[in-house]
């Protein structure tokens, strides 16, 4: 059935995305001093998994678990739950503002392995603005000889996964839905989650005086009904930035919707500097504006040349 076209509605739907994805990130740090990660993810993705088939049953959709392509559907969920783990790892070593600006260097992943995977071409323009968005990486991280904070390169190889997952979806889509897609990143995380939560949840391999890791060794409980609300919410969350994205890209013109997801990176900002008080140095303020302004220069310049792969898929999900 023909889409019609309402680039507007998709603006604003992009920007209620944001905002869920701004409240979960928000969440999940205030939440990384009492829970364990992979009990997040566990209630995450069971979460959307269960939203998801309200969804559908609702829409009368047809609800397809199966690939086609089972290889490269189990890489593709490994990455990005992998992915994942390392971004909300971040977040308790990182302000909200620096995780989310590093994130953001995924546009030059995907275009840099689109030439690799999808035999793309890339002219000297957009060699320029990835050049530039890097760059802004560097600024941001801001590393130091003597002091390099390694927890910042953890968004970006964050980045570099959900790039690889991207470009394994492009490959698969002709045969798998997008909701089936989702349907099995879902049901990874809620496997691999649970099998994890029987090894290590009742925080036996857990180090009181090692507060780095406790976020990851920490004994499961949900016995807090803040927490439980919060997990709830984070779930919705998800799920509605999904469906508001998902929705925005369907209706819009993926070019022009494209360049509205960075205002997470603005959201992020506000929020972390009123939150806990955090915000980008000088430099970190200059390599944002590269990031930025290398992303949205990609976006046209991919739109000019018909290339599809970064333009048609959000950066967050």
């Amino acid at each position: 059935m023909q889409v019609k076209e309402n680039t507007p509605k998709a603006i604003i739907l992009i920007l209620i995305g944001m905002s869920a994805v701004t409240l979960q990130d928000i969440l999940i740090k205030l939440l990384t001093s009492e829970i364990n990660i992979f009990l997040l993810l566990l209630c995450r993705a069971s979460l959307g998994l269960i939203f998801l088939l309200i969804f559908l049953k609702i829409k009368k959709e047809p609800i397809i678990f199966k690939t086609k392509y089972p290889v490269l559907t189990i890489i593709r969920v490994l990455l990005f739950y992998t992915a994942f783990i390392l971004y909300f790892f971040s977040l308790t070593k990182l302000s909200l503002a620096t995780a989310v600006t590093l994130f953001f260097v995924s546009p030059f992943f995907i275009t840099i392995l689109s030439i690799f995977f999808l035999n793309e071409t890339i002219g000297f323009r957009r060699w320029f603005a990835l050049i530039i968005g890097f760059i802004g990486v560097i600024l941001v991280m801001d590393p130091k000889i003597n002091n390099f904070n390694i927890y910042t390169t953890f968004p970006v190889i964050c980045a570099f996964f959900y790039a690889l997952t991207m470009i394994i979806q492009k490959k698969t889509s002709h045969e798998d839905s997008l909701y089936s897609q989702v349907f099995h990143i879902y049901i990874f995380a809620t496997l691999i989650s649970l099998i994890i939560g029987f090894i290590i949840g009742n925080g036996n391999y857990n180090d009181p005086s090692n507060e780095h890791l406790q976020f990851i060794f920490r004994a499961w409980s949900l016995n807090n009904i803040n927490i439980i609300f919060s997990l709830l919410i984070i779930g919705i969350c998800g799920f509605v930035a999904f469906l508001c994205i998902f929705q925005a890209y369907r209706i819009g013109s993926p070019p022009s919707v494209a360049p509205f997801e960075y205002i997470l990176i603005v959201l992020s900002l506000i929020f972390s500097w009123l939150i806990w008080n955090e915000t980008l140095n000088f430099k970190g303020y200059i390599g944002l504006g590269f990031i930025v302004f290398g992303g949205i220069y990609t976006f046209f310049r991919e739109t000019k040349k018909h290339v599809q792969i970064t333009i048609d898929k959000p950066l967050r999900r």
